[in-house]
């Protein structure tokens, strides 16, 4: 029995393994919901691997209800102030991802009624000539309610690419550079959904 205590020890001082060594990752709170999100995080698209960090969190609350905390993320995660990160989550050319966690349970027909009313409030008449058909499309994949902790996760790459995922089922990617552009203009625009400075709040120089 010695010999093989001995030999254990011999093995981690050697390799250096030790139970529960790996580095636990770092997440940030929407203080609201109490919702947890990462502080960073990676994904590969197109055999080009991307690494974003988060700019901020918030919640999305109708009338006194909480209904879900809300993360974005950025592949530039400092800026000078916070007109020059929104101005950045708006353009075309960052990796930039959504994460939205519900705090409660949500229907059909209300989520779908959202995003379509967010469409029409941050597109002009002429870019909604454009997005009609990407909207419809993307609208069609939130085609069943959400309960309590469900997650989506939105992701917009250089060129207009848009990567949906609702409840760990990823959808088919939208091209266009216009569509990504009303997309992100529901939460950072003027007129957001959420307090758009608090997304990016976490990005700005101190």
């Amino acid at each position: 029995m010695k010999w093989l205590i001995g030999s254990l020890c011999v093995f981690v001082l050697v390799t250096g393994v030790f139970p529960s060594t790996a580095a636990a990752q770092e997440f940030v709170e929407e203080s609201s919901t109490k919702k947890q999100f990462p502080k960073s995080v990676s994904f590969q698209h197109g055999g080009k691997e991307y690494s974003l960090s988060v700019t901020g969190v918030a919640v999305r609350k109708k009338l006194i209800f909480k209904v879900y905390g809300i993360a974005h993320y950025m592949d530039q995660a400092e800026f000078e102030d916070k007109n020059a990160a929104l101005e950045a989550a708006l353009a075309d050319g960052h990796a930039k991802q959504i994460t939205m966690d519900f705090a409660r349970g949500v229907s059909v027909d209300k989520i779908q009624n959202a995003f379509r009313d967010g469409f029409k409030k941050h597109a002009s008449d002429e870019e909604m000539d454009v997005i009609t058909t990407f909207a419809d499309q993307f609208v069609g994949y939130f085609d069943k309610g959400v309960e309590k902790n469900d997650q989506y996760v939105l992701r917009w790459l250089p060129d207009g690419i848009v990567l949906t995922t609702v409840q760990d089922e990823e959808k088919e990617p939208i091209a266009n550079v216009t569509f990504a552009k009303v997309l992100w203009r529901i939460w950072l625009d003027k007129g957001s959904i959420v307090d758009r400075k608090k997304l990016v709040a976490m990005a700005v120089k101190e």
